[in-house]
């Protein structure tokens, strides 16, 4: 009865142990199972995309100023400067003493407006075929024009319509040292101050030493000293 019922217990005992590793081997799958739904939720999202708004591309376009017109017109406080267009260029011809001979440039406002002349205009000489030789050297007074002294600060001419300003440029009929001639130009080109375009006119000057061209004043003598 003993052995009987020894084998009896340890029958009941497997039976419980079979059934004891039945259920956790239930529990793992389930385990399992539920892990893998839970993986297969979070991998299995379709992938996004994260992107940064991107500005829309604006084409600024500056406004451009295009200035147009009579070639540089040179505004300062004390009014606007005259433009070539703005000036008839001419020349009462040369005059000389003592060896100088010089041509006074007059500089007549045709336009509308009142405009401004300072300083010195710019002359190159001519030889007969027009062909630029030589430059005027800027000097504030010379042996027949220029202002009243060396030292006196540039004029400021305001020309109105139909006024007219003037400059003298000279030079010498003397030959220097033992030259037995000098140089005569045939004409010259001026440039107004502030302006680049120039103006020809047919005076003929001696270069016996180099020319000179004296800043702009009132009036048509290109002088200060009357």
């Amino acid at each position: 009865m003993s052995w009987s019922r020894t084998r009896s217990t340890v029958a009941e005992t497997n039976g419980r142990l079979d059934a004891l590793i039945a259920r956790w081997v239930r529990l793992a799958v389930l385990a399992a199972a539920l892990a893998g739904c839970t993986s297969t939720h979070h991998g299995g999202a379709p992938a996004t995309t994260s992107t940064a708004p991107t500005a829309s591309a604006t084409t600024s376009t500056s406004a451009s100023t295009t200035t147009s017109g009579p070639a540089r017109t040179t505004t300062t406080a004390r009014g606007a400067g005259c433009t070539l267009d703005e000036l008839n260029v001419t020349s009462p011809g040369t005059q000389g003493a003592a060896g100088h001979q010089a041509a006074v440039i007059v500089f007549e406002n045709r336009g509308s407006r009142t405009c401004v002349l300072t300083g010195y205009p710019g002359v190159a000489a001519l030889d007969q075929s027009g062909h630029q030789v030589a430059q005027a050297e800027r000097t504030p007074t010379g042996s027949i024009g220029g202002l009243s002294s060396a030292g006196e600060a540039l004029p400021v001419v305001t020309v109105a319509p139909a006024g007219k300003a003037s400059a003298t440029v000279e030079g010498t009929s003397v030959p220097v040292g033992g030259a037995s001639g000098c140089p005569t130009y045939s004409a010259l080109e001026v440039t107004a101050p502030g302006e680049t375009r120039s103006a020809r006119l047919d005076v003929g000057l001696p270069g016996c030493s180099p020319l000179q061209v004296h800043p702009v004043v009132a009036g048509t003598t290109g002088s200060e000293r009357h």
